[in-house]
């Protein structure tokens, strides 16, 4: 009896040793859910937040929602459900996503945002960070030049634009759109007679810029803004499908992509701006101040960026470096 009692005890005493090192052993899981994957600019930045959080010895898992807001409140859902040691969302749309903050509080897992804004204030409940770039000052960037540009064409600060917005009711394009504004509302001359839902891919941008030509022929419009390369590539197919050539070296692009910077050496587009795509350091800084319970200041971080003109003979140098360093990157874009 008394051996049979030595050895149950032993066994027990085993078994709690070996589940507290499996415990230690099991690595924390991190979920991420991304808006999409319709263009390179989404792959990078899953790849990278992937990458990221393997190399530092976390689990992670991610799900694409395929630009569906719907979809993609159920598929946070279904990862909270998980209780990851942290969420991170790159949401669709801003108001469809309102929900979010207040569903990763409910489930405690803290939670960061990236790329596009959420209703809501980062720091407060479980909303540790708000990882981003500064939109309106895009917008403000690209104005400038086109008040440049079309001075430039016009002899004036004057002319008509369409522009080829991204996902609508997104924050970036609610934000470029306040950048422009506050520029061009100094320049009553300079007027947008129209725009369409380009969705930040490059088919619909071109379907655009393809429709927007039925109601503005030749001579009704001096340059396009779009909030893509991608639209913008979509859009020169159309604009030399149409042979709308005299609107060619009046377009605006964002992201600088590898397709974006080769039409603006060829002089087809005139302007592009970064937006780097490369949030998995940034979001690894702030989850582990988290951890160790320090403060996450500021709560609102922005990445830096670059801007690509083709105005001078030193920015159009700039343009062929900076594509060799994206290729060297084994990367296409931002």
């Amino acid at each position: 009896m008394k051996t049979t009692k030595k050895y149950a005890l032993t066994g027990a005493m085993t078994l709690a040793l070996l589940t507290a090192s499996t415990a230690s052993w099991a690595k924390e899981l991190v979920a991420f859910s991304q808006a999409g994957m319709e263009n390179e600019w989404r792959v990078m930045d899953t790849k990278d937040m992937e990458k990221t959080f393997k190399d530092a010895g976390y689990d992670f898992v991610w799900t694409n929602a395929n630009s569906d807001p719907a979809k993609q409140i159920s598929d946070i859902e279904d990862l909270l459900a998980r209780q990851p040691a942290l969420l991170i969302v790159a949401p669709i749309e801003y108001e469809p996503l309102a929900p979010v903050p207040d569903m990763a509080t409910k489930a405690n897992v803290p939670l960061i945002v990236v790329d596009r804004a959420l209703p809501g204030e980062p720091g407060k409940g479980k909303w540790l960070a708000l990882l981003t770039t500064n939109f309106v000052d895009t917008g403000e960037l690209v104005a400038k030049d086109v008040v440049k540009g079309l001075t430039e064409k016009n002899g004036a600060p004057k002319g008509n634009l369409l522009h080829i917005t991204g996902n609508k009711g997104a924050s970036p394009v609610v934000d470029e759109q306040k950048g422009l504004d506050n520029v061009l509302s100094n320049y009553p001359d300079i007027k947008f007679v129209a725009s369409c839902d380009g969705l930040y891919s490059r088919e619909p941008g071109r379907k655009c810029v393809e429709d927007l030509f039925q109601a503005f022929p030749k001579g009704k419009i001096d340059g396009i803004v779009f909030d893509s390369d991608d639209m913008m590539i979509g859009g020169i197919q159309a604009i030399k499908a149409a042979g709308r050539n005299e609107l060619l070296g009046y377009l605006w692009g964002k992201d600088g992509t590898v397709d974006g910077l080769q039409a603006m050496i060829k002089g087809d587009a005139r302007f592009s701006v970064q937006t780097p795509p490369f949030f998995g350091e940034k979001a690894l800084e702030v989850f582990k101040l988290f951890k160790a319970g320090k403060p996450i200041d500021p709560k609102i971080q922005y990445v830096p960026k670059e801007i690509f003109q083709r105005d001078t003979d030193k920015n159009r140098a700039r343009l062929p470096l900076r594509i060799q360093e994206l290729k060297a990157m084994g990367v296409g874009c931002c």
